[in-house]
């Protein structure tokens, strides 16, 4: 995982709790749309696991990523 990578998974395990980040600060921080963030973050999540979350956590953070892919068609 590049460093990017690293502060994209960062950013949404802070933000996840809350529905994820807003799509103003995701597009400031990271230049990208919330389609292009979240299947970042979908790919890091499958790929690496991030093992600070406990599965319950993982499981809401997967859901999270999954509604805002839906709402970003």
């Amino acid at each position: 995982m590049d460093s990017k990578q690293q502060q994209m998974l960062d950013f949404e395990k802070n933000w996840y709790p809350f529905g994820g980040g807003s799509s103003r600060a995701i597009t400031e921080r990271f230049g990208l749309n919330d389609r292009d963030f979240f299947r970042q973050i979908d790919q890091i999540v499958q790929e690496e696991p991030p093992t600070s979350l406990t599965s319950a956590e993982l499981r809401r953070m997967r859901g999270v990523i999954r509604r805002r892919l839906w709402m970003a068609r």
